[in-house]
């Protein structure tokens, strides 16, 4: 059996194929915007294949796909600032690039397929009222939960094809590009500037190990036989504010917050896993 991870030389998919390449599982990793470091450092590994493409390609996504193939599906544009700034780019990206790869399981009868999506489906609330009941708030989310939509519409239409969708909290941990508010605010107090927060700071978050999110994967990969949808994270949450100051106090940094104009929409905290 192979192991299709798309988005393979990323953040999370880097942690994932670690895990599946250790168990000498044979992996097919699909990126389009690849981390070289990641890649050359495993290109030796027979078990391993990089393809370069982008899944908006209909044609390429069907050549790459085989029967029986375990598909992770991780490749998205996943930075809300940036879907603020490219709104439809970041909507044709995340939607039909999933779109292409549900329709290409499909037609190769490919075994399973697990989707990657995020707990900001839910909107800005604490409590998760139903697995159905979405309210995304921001291009990013609006796209995910589009893909969640259309992920649903293929479990009722090929019921005998096993589609598993983990929604998680914010994933960290090493690797994680830099814009992303823990390796940038750490990187900012190394060097002696200010971490930049969004209003007042008061937006909160929860926070899932960047480990913990790849054996969530990867277990769905390997026990999961119906299709369903899972939420995953941390019970605990952090404002901004105090990550900052989390981050300041153990680099010994004073003086270090600075306050920005807030987000269009900043949803003020996302639901626990349960």
């Amino acid at each position: 059996m192979r192991y299709v991870v798309t988005g393979g030389s990323g953040f999370v998919g880097s942690h994932l194929v670690d895990l599946l390449l250790d168990r000498d599982s044979e992996v097919v990793v699909v990126d389009k915007i690849s981390n070289y470091d990641s890649v050359f450092e495993r290109s030796s590994n027979v078990k391993l294949k990089t393809l370069y493409m982008d899944l908006t390609n209909i044609d390429l996504v069907n050549k790459m796909l085989r029967k029986d193939d375990v598909v992770i599906h991780l490749a998205a544009q996943s930075h809300v600032d940036v879907s603020f700034r490219m709104p439809v780019e970041t909507t044709y990206q995340n939607v039909i690039s999933a779109h292409c790869l549900l329709e290409a399981c499909i037609k190769n009868e490919v075994k399973k397929l697990i989707i990657m999506s995020t707990d900001e489906v839910y909107g800005s609330t604490n409590v998760i009222n139903g697995f159905n009941t979405l309210d995304p708030a921001n291009p990013y989310s609006a796209s995910k939960a589009a893909v969640d939509m259309i992920a649903n519409a293929y479990v009722h239409m090929y019921p005998d094809f096993t589609i598993a969708t983990l929604r998680s909290n914010n994933i960290a941990g090493p690797r994680q590009f830099v814009r992303n508010i823990i390796p940038r605010f750490s990187l900012l107090a190394l060097a002696n500037r200010k971490m930049t927060l969004h209003g007042d700071g008061s937006a909160t978050r929860r926070y899932l190990w960047v480990k913990d999110a790849a054996n969530a994967l990867l277990l769905l990969a390997d026990r999961c036989e119906e299709s369903s949808i899972f939420n995953i994270g941390h019970d605990k949450s952090y404002t901004n504010l105090e990550i900052a100051n989390k981050i300041a106090s153990y680099l010994n940094v004073r003086d270090h917050v600075s306050f920005e104009k807030d987000r269009l929409i900043n949803d003020v905290f996302y639901p626990p896993s349960d």
